[in-house]
């Protein structure tokens, strides 16, 4: 049960000792200080006063910061001794479930510019561990098919080979889920990605496919499914608004892009043929 307390004004200081990292924030367990883009952000707020405040929400005794952790780190690493409401800090009520939604929220942006799937699906899993909604529950906070969460996740049941390979840019990251999906042996893995290293990505290419073509094409199996299959123009602003449309209704739904395009077309063929 979150403490209520005196609602703070525009401009109360507040000791930054009361401040501490929320246990909803989703990267709460992660180090700050070591890389070059904390040092530069701690050694700007010397000079500087931050651009956008962080949130916080009260807990127990102080307050726990849930968006804008390392702005907070920062600028207590800066030496700033007290922080200001409206400055520095914004305070409000939040319940965990919305503090871990914020958190989710301002996550997502950091997980755009992830620099390679295999940092991106470690960052998903770390969130996965702490979500209680699971996949679909994070699919939803982040506008992101849960299919498309699932083929990230793909990418760590590969070998240590592999995921080094690919976190150097030796591997693209549909290539390695195509491995992923073949489900080779640590040693057929650990050939690819010596392929990759010691000849390029051609060479590597056409081993993969002399590996696919040996294993047979793996995915819908024949005579069972039909596909149907339709491609949107990134170039044509209308199919991409209409795209997007599809991804948000299909969102709130709560099901991928493919599902409901399904539900859709299944819709309308009955409403033609009169059923």
């Amino acid at each position: 049960m979150l403490e209520k307390r005196k609602l703070l004004k525009v401009g109360d200081k507040i000791p930054i000792e009361k401040f501490f990292v929320s246990k909803m924030n989703m990267r709460v367990d992660e180090p700050f200080g070591k890389s070059e883009e904390d040092r530069l952000l701690v050694e700007h707020l010397r000079h500087s006063s931050v651009v956008q405040p962080f949130k916080a929400r009260p807990e127990g005794d102080g307050y726990g910061v849930v968006v804008g952790r390392r702005r907070f780190l920062a600028l207590k690493e800066a030496g700033v001794k007290e922080v200001i409401v409206g400055q520095h800090v914004w305070i409000e009520e939040m319940s965990d479930e919305e503090a871990l939604d914020a958190s989710l929220k301002e996550n997502l942006e950091e997980f755009h510019k992830t620099p390679d799937p295999v940092t991106r699906a470690k960052a998903i899993k770390a969130y996965l561990d702490r979500l209680p909604t699971g996949l679909r529950g994070l699919a939803r906070a982040w506008g992101i098919s849960h299919s498309t969460l699932s083929e990230y996740l793909k990418i760590l049941e590969l070998s240590p080979e592999m995921q080094r390979a690919i976190q150097k840019g030796l591997i693209p990251f549909r290539d390695a889920l195509a491995v992923a999906r073949l489900e080779l042996g640590e040693k057929e893995q650990a050939e690819l990605a010596e392929t990759a290293e010691k000849q390029g990505v051609e060479a590597f290419k056409r081993a993969l496919a002399r590996l696919m073509a040996g294993k047979g094409k793996r995915g819908i199996p024949a005579g069972v499914y039909i596909v149907v299959r339709s491609i949107f123009d990134k170039r044509s602003e209308e199919e991409l608004k209409y795209y997007e449309a599809l991804q948000r209704l299909a969102q709130e739904k709560g099901m991928d892009v493919a599902e409901y395009a399904k539900k859709v077309i299944i819709d309308h063929v009955k409403s033609v043929v009169g059923e």
